[in-house]
């Protein structure tokens, strides 16, 4: 467990650390001095988060982004500027805002001349915010863009890309036990729509995100909407302390694998929290972790005609 800790965290904090010694390089920016220093104290702040807790650092990533909004406006037209629009993306992609972290990258990829660090940087956490938001197409053509510059890093998103399940495609079944012994075989809720959750305890995303899923529960559980929870807890004491204590009605699905388990690896979860939502033909119409685009969705697919009983 303390190396896998280390280990993400290692990979959170490159986001921050390892851009040190690179400018943005572009031809039609100048460099200033002032700004770098600026920029230099909002990194190295920015690389002591990734130990905090989700909930704690939360506050400061949204400090930070004033920061670096500031900098941009006062520094516009500088190679800093330009740097500071590759963190914004980073810090949104931290906080989860992945459509507002593309948007950044796509700014500083715009740009034209850049340094081809700077631009396989930015096409790689691109990439990432993408499959995040399951955006598969935007993804590939983002990794085929960054296998030009550096292949390595282009082809550690193979296996992500080849497994990843996609809108449209039929979802793969499952038939197990809940926590409670009862049987959830996703066939049988054909005919209904099926809300898949991805979370775990130990995600604090994922309990700031818990009375937002349990409010569309209650909006949709008399309305042919079948909500199913998807554990990655370590320990199932957790979970089921967890499930009592919020009163959590839908069946949770738990066997104490994490990213491992039978369902995440059918799915290939890269992170939590993921829903993913199935039509009445157990198709997968959304992959994501917006639960007012699930509302979304779910609100439109039950407005559709039903081809197919429901499931009781």
């Amino acid at each position: 467990m303390k190396k896998e800790r280390k280990l993400i965290l290692t990979v959170f904090a490159s986001v921050f650390l390892l851009w040190a010694g690179y400018a943005a390089n572009a031809g039609s920016l100048k460099h200033d001095a002032n700004a770098a220093k600026r920029l230099e104290i909002i990194r190295k702040n920015l690389s002591g988060l990734v130990e905090m807790k989700y909930t704690d650092a939360n506050r400061y990533y949204g400090e930070a982004l004033k920061d670096l909004n500031a900098l941009i406006e006062k520094y516009a037209k500088t190679e800093e500027a330009l740097e500071a629009q590759f963190y914004i993306g980073a810090v949104h992609n931290e906080m989860h805002n992945f459509e507002e972290a593309i948007k950044c990258f796509d700014i500083v990829l715009s740009q034209g001349e850049i340094d081809r660090n700077f631009k396989a940087r930015a096409l790689y956490f691109k990439t990432k915010a993408l499959l995040a938001k399951g955006d598969i197409a935007k993804a590939k053509d983002a990794v085929a863009e960054l296998k030009q510059i550096e292949p390595r890093a282009a082809d550690s998103f193979g296996q992500e890309l080849s497994g990843m399940i996609r809108i449209g495609m039929d979802a793969p079944v499952f038939n197990v036990a809940d926590l409670n012994g009862k049987p959830v075989d996703l066939s049988k809720y054909k005919g209904n729509v099926v809300v898949i959750d991805f979370w775990a305890t130990w995600c604090d995303p994922c309990i700031q995100e818990f009375p937002k899923v349990k409010k569309m529960y209650s909006k949709f559980k008399d309305k042919g909407v079948q909500f199913i929870g998807i554990s990655l807890d370590d320990d199932i004491e957790d979970l089921r302390g967890f499930v009592k204590q919020e009163e959590v009605e839908w069946p949770q699905v738990f066997d104490g694998k994490r990213w491992k388990g039978l369902i995440p690896s059918l799915y290939h979860i890269q992170l939590i929290p993921t829903m993913v939502v199935l039509d009445r033909q157990n198709k997968v119409r959304y992959i994501g972790g917006d639960t007012e685009n699930v509302t979304q969705i779910v609100t439109t697919l039950l407005s559709e005609s039903k081809e197919l009983p429901l499931f009781r």
